[in-house]
């Protein structure tokens, strides 16, 4: 606080004892008002209930199909709920552009918004502002540092980075040097996706010796990375990519260009796992020079981003966990966070078309 009150003897006591309890009062009802409208979902009364669902979609940018097959299934799932999408915006990664969307959400009539965010920081007045105005909000795929939800909906990614070790031992049972080609690591994706895979080589795989790199989310860092790494390091075995998206053409430019690009089975072939389960990843395990990736679950964040707004606007919270389709509602930081299974693609699925890069068209 920033004044000083003082409280003196005799007859000014009972007026201090007033002041404090005035004080204590309103302390309390600000730590409720933050309860009700803080990181874990918003408070007050729920624009237009009762009436159909109106979705409006906040995407941080559209450069990459992921988001526009994100897009494509939520406006699916508002359909089946008998709903329908008032408006679609583009931040183009710009996040002070992505608060002015979400505002414009509102105004244009959104009563329900699902959002990929640019920035997990720089949301909060956005989160904020939806809140005030009975709007909640669910945000996909990443979870922000602040700022109101009804619900986060996002892949467990550090059961993704467990999974893709496990899979990388099973394609290297003599062991060797794995490099390890991070995502951002002050990101939480990027920090999940790591600490799960260097755990569990740690814990379960002594005989993968791990070279660990960070390429930021830049694709043509992870290619710089691959050259560098692989030039003073020749008998590379195998590669774990945080993101085949953004990585996985640049690092195979890398391996062409040692003439290590080759299909499983034949000499010289670098073992190979990712995340994300991009379109360029597919058509990589079916030319085998990607032996899996593990895909994010692009329909079900649609899918349940839109159930949890339904139920968010009939006034039902959502609460930790297990859920009913398979996976667990945990508090992570003060958010309830639905982690979702991730599918392990290899070439035994890769043509399920329930993956989300089988829906991307033909750019990666």
């Amino acid at each position: 606080m920033g004044s000083n009150i003082t409280i003196r003897r005799g007859g000014w006591r009972s007026t201090g004892r007033r002041v404090l309890s005035i004080l204590v009062a309103a302390l309390v009802a600000i730590g409720l008002a933050a309860c009700g409208t803080g990181p874990g979902g918003g408070s007050g009364e729920v624009k237009d209930a009762g009436a159909p669902l109106k979705l409006g979609l906040s995407m941080p940018a559209l450069d990459t199909p992921f988001f526009s097959v994100l897009i494509q299934e939520a406006t699916a799932a508002a359909q089946a709920a008998g709903g329908t999408v008032v408006q679609t915006t583009n931040a183009n990664r710009d996040s002070g552009q992505q608060v002015t969307d979400i505002r414009n959400l509102v105004t244009a009539g959104a009563n329900a918004i699902i959002a990929g965010i640019a920035d997990r920081k720089a949301i909060q007045p956005a989160l904020d502002y939806a809140a005030s105005r009975g709007v909640p909000v669910v945000v996909v795929d990443d979870q922000p540092a602040a700022g109101p939800t009804a619900a986060v909906v996002k892949a467990d990614n550090y059961g993704m980075g467990v999974t893709a070790a496990e899979k990388l031992a099973e394609l290297l049972p003599q062991g060797g040097k794995v490099l390890h080609i991070t995502g951002g690591l002050e990101t939480t994706n990027g920090r999940d996706r790591a600490n799960g895979f260097n755990e569990t080589v740690q814990a379960k795989f002594p005989n993968l010796q791990i070279i660990e790199q960070t390429a930021k989310w830049s694709g043509p860092e992870a290619g710089n990375v691959m050259t560098t790494v692989l030039s003073q390091n020749p008998d590379i075995a195998g590669v774990y990519l945080a993101t085949d998206t953004l990585y996985l053409d640049p690092v195979n430019a890398a391996l062409t260009g040692r003439g290590r690009l080759v299909p499983a089975g034949q000499p010289g072939h670098v073992a190979m796992v990712a995340i994300d389960g991009g379109v360029g990843a597919l058509n990589a395990i079916r030319a085998g020079t990607l032996d899996a990736t593990v895909s994010q679950p692009v329909n079900n964040y649609a899918a349940f981003g839109v159930q949890y707004l339904q139920e968010a606007r009939a006034g039902k919270k959502l609460a930790a966990g297990p859920t009913e389709h398979d996976s667990t509602v945990v508090d992570v930081e003060g958010y309830l966070v639905d982690q979702l299974p991730a599918p392990v693609v290899t070439k035994q699925n890769v043509d399920d078309k329930g993956l989300w890069g089988n829906k991307a068209g033909t750019s990666s």
